[in-house]
């Protein structure tokens, strides 16, 4: 038996992808698709290099009242190191411009998708989100006010019922991942000026070989004129 071995770890950061209040639990979840049915559970999860994120928050509670506002959501490629993120939704506005949307029914969830992004030299993503809990019964509050700009930032309201900070991933980049065709298909344009400058430098070159041929310099007798 060998006396010495070597054996490797991977570890990652716990995330707080639930959190528990009094009367209902906050959750955030990916999925694989804008469909919001298959669920990803195994973690770190891989990505291909611009596809997309799929990223639901709920509350979970039998009270058909309470309402949620996503008011921040941020990456960034460590859940230590948050002041390197990347801000996709502050102060309940979105910021990143792939971010989508999805239209729910239940004002309890929302569902957004956005596309994948990476921070050099790192290979993780964590995603970072402040849900605000608020219930109907008290509105106007801080659910119903959405997007605060800047400009009205001091009639922001404190009604509400609690918030919840909640953390999910890593997110990786699939091993050799490339950028998707669209983008990839960038080089034939690059291939077509190429042999257009090819091809204007032969017919320039031509042109000269024909001048040369019909015009001599200043004292030579024309070719096309017999010399008598």
């Amino acid at each position: 038996m060998d006396m010495n071995e070597t054996l490797g770890l991977s570890f990652h950061p716990k995330v707080t992808d639930v959190v528990s209040q009094s009367h209902y639990n906050v959750s955030m979840r990916f999925y694989q698709t804008d469909e919001f049915t298959d669920l990803i559970t195994t973690f770190p999860h891989e990505v291909d290099l611009h596809g997309s994120l799929h990223l639901q928050l709920k509350v979970e509670s039998d009270d058909t009242n309470l309402q949620i506002l996503v008011e921040q959501c941020k990456a960034s490629p460590s859940l230590e190191e948050t002041e390197k993120g990347y801000s996709i939704i502050q102060h309940g506005c979105p910021l990143d411009s792939t971010l989508q949307n999805h239209p729910v029914p239940d004002q309890r969830m929302k569902q957004y998708s956005f596309h994948v992004f990476k921070f050099n030299p790192f290979q993780e993503v964590y995603l970072f989100c402040n849900v605000i809990i608020c219930h109907n019964q008290t509105a106007p509050n801080r659910c119903t006010q959405g997007c605060i700009t800047r400009r009205y930032r001091r009639d922001v309201s404190n009604a509400k019922l609690g918030s919840a900070q909640l953390s999910q991933g890593p997110i990786v980049l699939k091993s050799g991942a490339q950028l998707p065709n669209s983008q990839a298909g960038g080089s034939v344009p690059s291939m077509v000026l190429v042999a257009v400058i090819v091809a204007m430098a032969f017919l320039s070159a031509m042109g000269l070989m024909i001048q040369r041929r019909y015009y001599r310099r200043p004292g030579d007798s024309h070719p096309l004129i017999s010399s008598y």
